[in-house]
């Protein structure tokens, strides 16, 4: 099987797949939110993204925005490790990796020292972008 060419979608096929995930995370009453959980799955911060949740940037990917610039609130002291996207309405976008802003995770919390969380912190994300 690997003699196979790899099958590529075109930039116009990209473009169509980032609005529908806009639009999917946006479906809901409220807007999405990104819950960040450590190794052992305790809840240590739910981040709350703006509505719409991101922007479609010219680059071809959605890079997403969280409403408050100051951060959410640590509800529990941890090393953030596993984040989980949902709707509004609590339908799961995606899961995925939680690094800093130098790591090669699917969420990035601002900064370059790790993913360690306080409780009574804020919680700020980094740049996260969804090709």
């Amino acid at each position: 099987m690997s003699d196979l060419p790899e099958f590529d979608i075109s930039a116009a096929h990209a473009l169509a797949r980032l609005q529908a995930t806009l639009a999917f995370a946006d479906s809901g009453s409220e807007a999405s939110r990104i819950a960040l959980y450590d190794s052992a799955e305790q809840l240590l911060v739910t981040l709350t993204l703006t509505k719409p949740c991101g922007q479609i940037t010219e680059a071809g990917y959605l890079l997403l925005t969280q409403a408050s610039g100051g951060g959410d609130m640590i509800l529990a002291s941890g090393q953030a490790a596993t984040g989980v996207w949902a709707t509004g309405d609590g339908k799961l976008i995606g899961r995925g990796l939680v690094t800093d802003e130098v790591g090669a995770g699917h969420f990035k919390l601002l900064g370059s020292t790790g993913t360690q969380l306080y409780a009574g912190g804020k919680a700020i994300l980094g740049e996260t972008r969804i090709d």
